[in-house]
């Protein structure tokens, strides 16, 4: 029964157009900035899309009973208008709240909202008039204005030019079907007014005109990320053989003058894309003149990507892989093709990739200058890292995490240490005092409020040791590139001795 109303309420909101309108935001979210506030992003302009759907129903249950339109669930009695009012009502605050402190802020949310404001606004007045076009034009190009408002860009004329035109060719056909309906029911809109065959010819050549914008355009240029487009410059090229990886040379690299390199691993069932579009590592090393590279795990045999990198985390197929040379060997291999500093070779890593960075750190600690990594640990048994030599270590761990855990836990079995531990750890191996001290809490990620952040500092002879603490932080926190900058200012603050 609770299904059926389910059904019944995405009926009400007009299903098809609902979903691909969220499915164009998610496709837009991604190009302009990446999947984890795409779905964010998709799931606040489908609640903006239900409230759209519901007016529509509610403003046109008298009519839609004078015709007998059985597919409409108020009309087929699959729920009442009493409730459909009702849970509009619920939604809107809710709708209008997650969009302005969502992804999208304060500007992008507003536009969006413009939008659906006149989507609404159609229901109520527009349906009537000449100027029926007008609220799809509007509200067709507050979508992609939106998201490119969220990211602080200013939205291409030719995207709200195409967005305009899409948004009145599907006005004209979408109400073509019921035009005889419409009219005996006074719907004196301009495709009422102007027949079916008519209509029919201005939905196909605005169709048309969409076409050759979209072809007279800068696509591509345009539907990639401020961060993309800044590193777009940069030389890349193709290292690993059998299991390659490609290798990007910042902006303005000479082969006169000696580079960082940085490695970036990804989590468990991730990949080298996912790992670039949620840490943003890749912007940051093109701002930095750094050297980047970001690797993919082994596949197992779910599917998922992996590193074999401790006894938790995350060879659950107990794959031979080594993946420590593997990475060693790409190391030695961009060194051999462009001018790497020896002293300044970094690893980061997320979840499994952070485990990685452990355990490359243990087993070629002359190799690699320092690690950071967000959410990942070590094995529990101390001999599992056998580093005789100092590394810098940061451990950055949010209280909230429930996949590995702050204060350690268990994967099938086998025991991670906490945050705390695997950075005393590390005091213990750069012969630091045990006794660290900690500073002042500061903001490192942007969409928790305030500052989160708070730093435990090993006082060390040589190589440095932090752990980042932040308060209520998840396991992948949506994350932009003012933590990247933090994370590779420290690492570039922390060459080999």
């Amino acid at each position: 029964m609770r299904l059926l109303k389910l059904r019944a309420y995405l009926k009400a909101a007009h299903f098809g157009p609902t979903m691909l309108i969220t499915a164009i935001s998610f496709v837009l979210g991604v190009q302009l900035w990446w999947e984890g506030p795409a779905y964010f992003i998709a799931f606040t302009v489908f609640l903006g899309q239900l409230i759209i759907g519901w007016s529509n129903d509610l403003y046109d249950y008298q009519d839609d009973l004078k015709h007998n339109r059985t597919n409409k669930p108020l009309v087929a009695g699959t729920i009442t208008p009493e409730n459909l009012r009702k849970t509009t009502f619920i939604f809107i605050p809710i709708a209008v709240i997650a969009n302005l402190i969502g992804p999208l802020g304060l500007k992008g949310g507003s536009v969006y909202l413009l939008g659906v404001g006149c989507g609404i606004a159609y229901n109520f007045y527009f349906k009537f008039s000449l100027l029926s076009p007008l609220p799809y034009a509007i509200a067709c190009a507050a979508l992609p204005g939106s998201i490119f408002y969220a990211v602080n860009r200013t939205p291409p004329l030719w995207v709200l030019a195409a967005g305009s035109l899409l948004g009145v060719a599907f006005h004209f056909l979408n109400v073509i079907k019921d035009l005889e309906q419409d009219r005996t029911s006074a719907i004196g809109g301009l495709p009422q007014r102007l027949g079916k065959k008519i209509s029919l010819a201005i939905a196909i050549i605005l169709a048309v005109a969409v076409g050759f914008i979209f072809n007279q355009s800068p696509v591509s240029k345009d539907f990639r990320s401020i961060e993309f487009q800044e590193s777009a410059d940069s030389s890349v090229f193709s290292v690993g053989g059998d299991r390659p990886t490609f290798v990007t040379l910042p902006t303005g690299y000479s082969q006169s003058v000696p580079a960082p390199l940085i490695i970036d691993l990804h989590g468990y069932s991730g990949s080298s894309a996912d790992q670039q579009g949620f840490a943003k590592m890749d912007v940051a090393a093109n701002k930095r003149g750094v050297i980047y590279a970001a690797l993919d795990g082994l596949i197992d045999s779910q599917g998922n990507q992996f590193w074999n990198a401790s006894e938790a985390c995350c060879n659950f197929n107990a794959n031979p892989v080594d993946d420590v040379a593997y990475i060693q060997g790409l190391i030695d291999e961009i060194s051999k093709k462009v001018s790497v500093d020896p002293k300044r070779i970094y690893l980061f890593g997320h979840s499994n990739g952070h485990f990685m960075s452990y355990k490359f750190a243990c087993t070629k600690p002359e190799t690699v200058a320092a690690i950071a990594g967000l959410a990942g640990a070590m094995d529990i048994a101390l001999d599992n890292c056998g580093a005789k030599s100092t590394v810098s270590v940061l451990h950055i761990h949010g209280t909230n995490d429930d996949v590995i855990n702050y204060d350690g836990g268990q994967i099938l079995g086998n025991l991670f240490t906490s945050a705390q531990e695997s950075a005393k750890r590390w005091a213990g191996i750069n012969q630091c005092s045990l006794n660290p001290r900690v500073d002042n809490a500061f903001d490192l990620i942007t969409i928790l409020e305030g500052k989160e952040t708070i730093p435990t500092i090993y006082s060390c002879p040589s190589a440095s040791v932090e752990l980042w603490t932040v308060e209520d932080g998840s396991h992948g926190p949506i994350l932009d590139s003012s933590f990247a900058l933090q994370v590779m200012d420290w690492l570039l603050a922390h060459p080999k001795g």
